[in-house]
């Protein structure tokens, strides 16, 4: 079957189940200055438990960055809709090939904020696993769309800021010190870190565009006004690190939790004891795979 999809199929990542029996697709939002195989692990094992995984780089990331994009610049918009929209699009293409089967979003902390973006909008996911995430205070927000605003009218929407970065990657690696690495705070699996670090296409700078894009984005996804049209029988599943300084470690994801249960009754919180940022690259990932394996299977029979 063919389908015509306005995102070119050399951007679209397909992963099979390996089971006789298919349960259901996952399509995977990453995260900020990262990619989609970065969750090779956890697209395999997926695949064994009876999943197929389709997905997309991010706009800037990836596949987008090989093929001549700015690192780290979505669009001209002012919020996350571009990115929001390639997600609805592979949905709908999951839609299309798949009809019979359950479709499982699963958004990771930057990709967290565009998969609830996506919820205020699109009704068709059967499930959505939010992990590596946080709810973050409006005067926090507010004081980074100054701050970046104010660099991208000195500097253009492209420029990079690595004072952003300071404030932000830099000193969540500096809870860790003393650091091995400049990525630290992602994980305890030294080889998981390694990687990262190695790839030219992790952990890179991103454009002050995107940062007051994201700005934008959270304030939108923090007001529960936004989610009228969502449908509030969604599962939602929140996993994160007891030690993740994007969840506070815990407390934004708790209060996360507390502000989706103002809507979503199926709300559910799993905070991994000992997990920094990233629970499927970590060293007890199987136990949290294992966690989320069973939230999806009783909520999508």
């Amino acid at each position: 079957m063919s389908i015509k999809l306005p995102i070119d199929n050399k951007f679209i990542y397909e992963y099979f189940a390996v089971t006789e029996s298919i349960k259901g697709v996952v399509v995977i939002s990453h995260g900020m200055a990262e990619h989609i195989n970065r969750y090779k692990w956890l697209i395999k094992q997926l695949n064994v438990a009876g999943y197929h995984v389709i997905c997309t780089d991010h706009l800037g990331h990836g596949k987008y960055i090989d093929d001549g994009a700015t690192p780290g610049y979505f669009s001209n918009a002012d919020d996350f809709e571009d990115v929001e929209n390639n997600l609805i699009y592979i949905l709908d293409y999951v839609s299309q090939k798949f009809p019979n089967l359950n479709k499982i979003l699963i958004g990771h902390s930057m990709g967290s904020w565009i998969a609830m973006g996506v919820i205020q909008k699109y009704q068709n996911i059967d499930a959505l696993i939010l992990t590596g995430s946080s709810l973050i205070p409006n005067q926090t927000i507010l004081a980074q769309r100054r701050l970046v605003t104010f660099l991208s009218f000195l500097f253009g929407k492209k420029s990079y800021s690595k004072f952003i970065d300071k404030i932000t990657m830099r000193k969540y690696n500096n809870i860790f010190s003393p650091n091995r690495t400049p990525n630290d705070w992602i994980s305890r699996d030294e080889a998981s870190v390694d990687e990262y670090t190695d790839d030219p296409k992790c952990g890179f700078l991103v454009t002050n565009s995107l940062w007051y894009q994201l700005s934008n984005q959270m304030l939108k996804v923090f007001d529960i006004n936004k989610y009228i049209n969502s449908n509030l029988d969604l599962p939602i599943y929140l996993i994160s690190g007891d030690q993740d300084p994007v969840g506070i470690n815990g407390k934004g994801v708790m209060s996360l939790h507390e502000f989706l249960l103002q809507r979503f009754h199926k709300t559910e919180i799993n905070l991994v004891s000992g997990s920094r940022h990233e629970v499927f690259n970590e060293i007890n990932k199987q136990e949290s795979f294992k966690d989320l394996i069973k939230f999806i299977d009783s909520n999508i029979e």
